[in-house]
């Protein structure tokens, strides 16, 4: 099945499922999977998943699989050193001002379920960086810290590591400079107080990859944190459409209950909010 036909069947089971398929904003623009991204090698099907999103099987190749990338303590790691591990990852970048804080409390709340039913020998929960810029170790590091919570996985990497990546995961990115204009209206940074110069715009994906390394779930949209809180740094840093986002996110948009309900099927343990 060559690339374009792969995706036009992800997008199209994710609309009968009534979680995604339309343009979505990100950080920037938003740029959902278009019909030209999908995996390298995409030889199976979809098929919608009961909770949201859609089940798939799609290797994952050696590539994307032995990309280097580094936590928040510095720490450097591939997808394949993960193997034998579930994995959960979404996509994201720090200085997002309209939509990755949610993605982060999303990600926050799958962690603390996933530790709750204590499985953090079986699963990963991974938020990985678009930005290779501006998203270092450190600078994770802090971000995290404003969560007060560690129950999952702050990462980034060099630029061509996470082009190499999200490239296969069809969340390909866009940096673009901001305009001295927009720089006067925009929000200041929550770690600089400096106004930010360039956004990345990218998708907005959660997935999960089964402990065997293939690509086993996506579901796509506006992170829908249903009410949870976000940092009182990351709330003032958001723009007038990051606030709108908080209060009523965009459709199609997804839930850290369909993730949970896609993860108890691929570990076979059902796994509560």
């Amino acid at each position: 099945m060559k690339r374009s036909k792969l995706c036009l069947l992800i997008l199209t089971v994710l609309l009968l499922a009534g979680c995604g398929g339309s343009e979505s904003k990100s950080s920037m623009a938003g740029m959902h999977m278009s019909k030209n991204s999908s995996p390298s090698s995409a030889h199976g099907q979809a098929s919608a998943a009961p909770g949201g999103g859609s089940f798939l099987h799609e290797p994952i190749s050696d590539a994307v699989l032995n990309t280097e990338l580094f936590d928040a303590s510095g720490k450097t790691f591939t997808l394949a050193s993960l193997k034998g591990k579930v994995l959960v990852v979404s996509d994201f970048l720090t200085s997002c001002q309209e939509i990755c804080p949610m993605t982060s409390a999303n990600m926050r709340a799958i962690g603390d379920a996933v530790s709750k039913a204590n499985l953090k020998d079986k699963i990963k929960v991974l938020e990985i960086s678009v930005d290779s810029g501006r998203d270092s170790a450190g600078r994770l590091a802090a971000y995290q810290e404003l969560f007060q919570d560690y129950n999952w996985v702050l990462a980034s990497g060099k630029e061509k590591s996470l082009k190499t990546l999200w490239d296969f995961f069809g969340a390909a990115v866009m940096k673009s400079n901001y305009t001295a204009e927009d720089m006067k209206t925009l929000p200041v940074d929550w770690q600089t107080g400096k106004p930010n110069t360039y956004d990345v715009a990218h998708a907005d994906e959660v997935l999960i990859i089964d402990a065997s390394g293939n690509w086993a779930w996506v579901d796509l949209g506006n992170p829908n944190p249903q009410g949870a809180t976000i940092p009182a740094k990351l709330n003032k840093f958001l723009s007038a459409d990051g606030l709108a986002n908080l209060a009523k996110p965009q459709e199609p948009s997804w839930t850290p209950e369909a993730v949970l309900s896609a993860l108890s099927s691929i570990v076979g343990i059902d796994i509560k909010p």
